[in-house]
């Protein structure tokens, strides 16, 4: 009798873990749930066949999004490990799925305990063959370290593996190159910029290296040069970031494509590089080129086709704008000072426009140059008002002068030399104007 009742469990998990492999895991999940049942009923609770039950349990339970419970289950899955195995290679696989429950739950701290134990089991029991494959295992671990805001150790983490990759490849291999990326970034997020763009020439150098050498992924160097424009970027250095961006967009394109999505996230950025420089009409093709690639992507209402649009409108806005203001120097040159001020006050009107509706970093640039109109009416206001005295239309030359005089005190206030100076000019022109009056 107790035969068959034993023989009865294993069938039941037999056709609990056919049934998983069919991807009928619902069902799997029943039948399991059913053989543990009976198993716990016999007192063999620390089977490894049971962590087996529990383990298809467990995963079918992450599948149905159900946290808590697939944790529990795991939780027993490692508890007979322990016991039976020690620090084996599937303890060291249960310890990864129990750091991701956890990552995915936002408990970030135990998240890095789990895998930290299971990256040390592993270093300790795979051949040294193999340890290039803990990799991706490095990685969750470096990331579940920033999440806690522990740059430093995830640094260090990222290091370990850089060592690692060093020891079973040699310099000149791809995952060496991916490596060198994954701790320019991490010293980039801690604002170590240079120390970030030292890692990155280096890898840059072996990318070129292997680019001589024939076989080589062409797109690894691209990053390379993209990671090192970002962080000159952030720095400010912006025509060493242009060349950077030009250089790593011109390799993407070759390697994956002129559509591919990631091309436009190459051109997005050397367009914003672009409009920092001011160089609006090469930001525009940027972004224009971005958008492309992103609506033969996604369908027409996704939210980041509108953001790009909204990004591009307003350069179109201000590079009308800048070409107006550069009409109106011309003007100013040739001393056609009614049509400056026209040139201007357009230019001057769109700025201001902008102003009231563009929240984001291109504000600075907007402000300056609306200070730069004010001041260029001014100086036009000031010679017209001249023209016009000169030429015995004195009213016509006050009116310019008082114009030029509001001017002067909203860009600096009564106190200024400026201002002060502008005041007396027009109070003299004031004072011509009722001497005439009285002559009369």
């Amino acid at each position: 009798m107790e035969e068959n009742k034993q023989e009865s469990l294993e069938e039941l998990k037999k056709k609990g873990f056919a049934y998983y492999n069919e991807g009928n895991h619902e069902k799997a999940k029943e039948i399991l749930v059913r053989a543990l049942e009976i198993q716990t009923k016999e007192s063999i609770e620390d089977d490894l066949s049971v962590a087996g039950a529990l383990n298809v349990i467990g995963s079918v339970l992450l599948k149905e999004g159900k946290l808590n419970e697939a944790l529990e289950k795991f939780e027993r899955v490692l508890a007979i490990q322990l016991k039976k195995l020690g620090r084996h290679v599937d303890t060291a696989e249960t310890y990864e799925i129990i750091g991701q429950i956890y990552h995915e739950q936002k408990n970030d701290q135990n998240c890095g305990k789990m895998l930290r134990k299971a990256l040390d089991i592993k270093l300790e029991v795979l051949p040294r063959e193999n340890i290039s494959d803990l990799t991706d295992l490095y990685q969750r671990l470096s990331i579940s370290l920033q999440l806690q805001g522990k740059f430093s150790e995830a640094t260090n983490t990222n290091k370990r593996a850089l060592a690692t990759l060093l020891e079973v490849h040699g310099e000149e291999h791809p995952a060496v190159i991916e490596s060198y990326n994954g701790i320019a970034i991490l010293l980039a997020n801690q604002m170590r910029f240079d120390d970030a763009i030292q890692i990155l020439d280096k890898s840059i150098e072996i990318c070129s290296r292997l680019q001589e050498a024939g076989d080589f992924d062409k797109d690894l160097l691209a990053r390379s040069l993209f990671n090192k424009g970002r962080c000159l970027k952030i720095q400010g250095r912006l025509d060493g970031a242009t060349q950077m961006f030009t250089k790593a967009l011109a390799i993407r394109k070759e390697a994956l494509g002129a559509m591919h999505p990631s091309t436009g996230e190459f051109y997005e950025s050397l367009g914003e590089t672009y409009v920092r420089q001011d160089m609006l009409e090469e930001g525009i093709h940027a972004f224009t080129k971005t958008l492309e690639i992103r609506q033969s992507v996604f369908s027409d209402d996704h939210p980041g086709l509108e953001e790009l649009k909204r990004t591009i409108a307003p350069l179109k806005r201000r590079k009308k704008a800048k070409t107006l203001h550069e009409q109106g120097l011309a003007m100013k040159t040739q001393g056609d000072w009614e049509k400056a001020r026209q040139f201007f006050q357009e230019a001057l009107n769109i700025y201001e426009d902008l102003s009231a509706t563009v929240f984001d970093a291109s504000m600075a640039a907007i402000y300056a140059n609306i200070s730069t109109l004010y001041m260029e009416l001014a100086i036009v206001c000031e010679n017209i008002s001249s023209m016009k005295v000169d030429n015995g239309l004195l009213e016509d030359g006050i009116a310019a002068s008082a114009e030029a005089l509001k001017i002067r005190r909203r860009i600096y206030g009564d106190d200024h030399r400026d201002t002060k100076r502008r005041m007396k000019a027009h109070r003299s022109l004031l004072k011509r104007l009722l001497q005439n009056r009285g002559t009369k």
